[in-house]
């Protein structure tokens, strides 16, 4: 006797997925908003100063901007003073990086050198840049080595303050386990310490980064012959507003591509910790 196989009714239809969202947006959703809200900067400004909004003597176009920062980059005159500023910045920023993080691990390291240095970083670290050049420059001239010195001071303090709170803040049990294993002090402490604290380092790192050419710029203004922050201040007094613009855009795209190293260097060093938090 032959047996029939009911199957249940609409169970042979297939059933369709849920529509998925747009991969290539999901993506380059950033990309693209970012890019979407440039244009937007773009245009409103063109338009202030298009509509007469703003006088052209203190805004230019966003053309006449371009414009003059591709003449100083195929003329020399802007790319001459970019250099000068860059070697100033960098050199700044590395004694500042040697010297904070140096100092930072030895002052995290021993808690009352934490409680010694304390009221020193409260008032050091809160006192403005601004107000301490004349003592830069009494000590030390309009020369070369005052904007280094400045550079080095603007950049320290969030090197510095990050690393002592990034090695006092490791976690006693990581070294713990370590002692219990028997491992020795100089292996916690490249094998550890400095692992887990580089990844609270790094902010100061990056923020000190940005304020190498901010110090910088505040600096080449009280003396010197070349850098990009005389270039920015000779262009003002001359009312060559679409030069000066060109300078600050200058200095904008350099702190946009140092940002990017730092932004890859803390990816690179940082990538461990990703495996263990799911960023």
């Amino acid at each position: 006797m032959a047996t029939t196989t009911i199957e249940p009714a609409g169970l042979e239809e297939e059933i369709t997925p849920p529509k998925a969202p747009n991969a290539f947006l999901a993506r380059y959703d950033r990309l693209i908003y970012g890019a979407l809200g440039l244009l937007a900067f773009l245009v409103l400004w063109w338009w202030i100063v298009a509509g007469g909004y703003v006088s052209d003597l203190y805004l230019s176009t966003p053309q006449d901007t371009f414009g003059a920062f591709v003449s100083g980059l195929a003329d020399g005159s802007l790319r001459s003073e970019v250099w000068p500023s860059v070697q100033r910045a960098l050199l700044g920023f590395v004694i500042a990086l040697v010297a904070g993080i140096s100092l930072g691990i030895v002052v995290g390291s021993v808690p009352i050198f934490q409680k010694l240095a304390e009221p020193i970083l409260l008032f050091f670290r809160n006192l403005s840049l601004l107000a301490l050049l004349p003592v830069f420059v009494v000590f030390l001239g309009i020369g070369e080595e005052s904007k280094v010195a400045i550079v080095v001071w603007a950049c320290f303090w969030p090197i510095f303050v990050n690393a002592v709170g990034a090695v006092g803040g490791v976690e006693r049990i990581l070294l713990n386990a370590a002692r219990t294993l028997g491992a020795g002090r100089i292996y916690i402490f490249t094998q550890v310490v400095l692992p887990a604290a580089i990844p609270a380092i790094f902010p100061g790192i990056r923020l000190a980064a940005a304020n190498a050419f901010t110090a910088l710029v505040a600096a080449e203004l009280v003396g010197g012959a070349q850098g990009i922050g005389i270039y920015i201040n000779n262009a003002a007094l001359r009312y060559q507003t679409p030069q000066m613009y060109a300078g600050i855009l200058a200095l904008g795209l350099i702190g946009i591509l140092v940002n990017g190293v730092m932004t890859a260097a803390e990816w690179r060093l940082t990538s461990w910790q990703r495996g263990l938090t799911n960023k």
